[in-house]
């Protein structure tokens, strides 16, 4: 979502010299106080999603969703307030690029978004009970592992450097985002290695298997065909 929404700043930017060379009157002046504005909120959430940790992406993964949403909303008000203030061929780019954002879909991968719902789940057990939270907290981010594609000790060792990170970034007044943060890392440190571990097992063991799996549907396939 973040990168196809830089893809619009990147579009924006280069428009903007164009309309502020027109000299807009109050209005569109102000129009472009907050493209400006809204294009360095998009470069700071986009800056936020590169150096997040995958687990916490995946939980603030609706939040991520409907900041998108608002950028995109804003740019094309914005656009449209100085559309009809500019020369015929720059109101033409302008006019298409208000129609790209408004066919832009934004949306969480699915995979994310299963992992972001056991993740919340999990999170929930631990604010009510410690006990439910830990018997489930295997199983869940194992899942959300899995999901998120956290599947080798090189992935787990970036994702726990990448919490470690965000923790030294952390304000003093985040206690939430801390305290997730450290439940996070805690879990990997847990139980990160025997998933990731298993993962591989898994892999090694069953190269054969995949391969005779692909040579039995190629086998049906040439039966239909006959």
């Amino acid at each position: 979502m973040c990168m196809e929404l830089i893809q619009f700043v990147t579009r924006v930017s280069v428009l903007l010299p164009e309309i502020e060379a027109v000299r807009p009157g109050c209005s569109g002046t102000e129009a472009l106080c907050r493209l400006n504005n809204e294009i360095d909120k998009v470069k700071t959430l986009n800056q936020h999603c590169s150096e997040s940790s995958k687990l916490y992406l995946a939980f603030t993964g609706d939040t991520i969703l409907s900041r998108c949403k608002k950028s995109r909303n804003m740019f094309e008000k914005s656009l449209n307030q100085v559309q009809n203030m500019v020369p015929v061929s720059l109101a033409s780019e302008i006019s298409q690029l208000i129609a790209e954002l408004r066919g832009a879909i934004f949306s969480v991968h699915p995979s994310e978004e299963e992992a972001g719902k056991v993740i919340k789940e999990l999170l929930h057990r631990y604010v009510n009970t410690t006990d439910s939270a830990e018997e489930y907290a295997f199983e869940a981010i194992q899942v959300a592992m899995w999901k998120l594609h956290i599947t080798s000790l090189k992935a787990l060792s970036i994702e726990k450097r990448s919490i470690k990170e965000m923790m030294d970034r952390v304000g003093e007044g985040e206690t939430t985002k801390r305290r997730i943060l450290s439940i996070f890392l805690k879990l990997l440190n847990k139980h990160g290695k025997s998933i990731v571990t298993e993962q591989i097992h898994k892999e090694d063991s069953y190269p054969f298997y995949n391969q005779c799996e692909v040579n039995s549907i190629r086998d049906v396939n040439l039966a239909v065909l006959k």
